[in-house]
């Protein structure tokens, strides 16, 4: 256990996967005193959480570190556990359930845990193939993505993806298509064999 410690204490961004999980955090404080604003503020946090997956994979030395005895399957393992803590966070917010909002704890959890696995197969793949600094370029894209849908739904006046009163059928099967594309980015990013 003392190698991957070390490796992860030098190598992961802690900084920015870090704030990632404290702007969560001061998102759920802000809809602790809002929860009226719950549409937009619920979706933003789970756009924080998965940013802080984002950046768990990131890597510098990449190049140094693909070529080592342990090689990549231990290293993105250890990184996966990293990824875990933005999950945590998601997790006991929704657990906390902040504003005492009537949340179906259960969807909003399958939401956050969909992501997360699309996210951090995304990032273990472009690791996989040797891409230093996933986590700024995915970040980016997925705060866009998750936040994406309230601006439009909102615009449209169609039903939001997101359980913030009842998760319709075809919400489900998104967020199970979402969660089944992070499962095959995994396969693809654990398969033996050359990248």
């Amino acid at each position: 256990m003392a190698p991957r410690w070390c490796y992860l204490r030098r190598g992961v961004a802690w900084t920015a996967l870090l704030g990632c999980c404290g702007a969560a955090l001061a998102l759920a404080v802000a809809l602790d005193q809002w929860p009226e604003a719950a549409v937009v503020l619920l979706p933003a946090l789970l756009a924080c959480c998965a940013a802080g997956v984002a950046f768990a994979f990131d890597e510098h030395a990449v190049t140094v570190v693909a070529v080592t005895p342990r090689g990549g399957g231990w290293r993105q393992v250890s990184r996966l556990a990293v990824a875990l803590l933005p999950l945590a966070v998601w997790g006991a917010v929704v657990l906390a359930g902040p504003g005492d909002l009537p949340l179906d704890r259960w969807a909003w959890w399958s939401v956050g845990a969909a992501t997360t696995a699309l996210v951090s197969g995304v990032a273990a793949l472009a690791s996989r193939r040797e891409v230093g600094t996933p986590g700024s370029l995915l970040a980016s894209v997925v705060s866009f993505a998750v936040l994406a849908p309230v601006i439009v739904t909102g615009f449209l006046g169609w039903g939001s993806v997101y359980p913030l009163a009842d998760l319709a059928p075809g919400a489900w099967a998104f967020w199970a298509s979402v969660g089944a594309g992070g499962a095959v980015m995994w396969v693809a990013a654990t398969r033996p064999g050359p990248a």
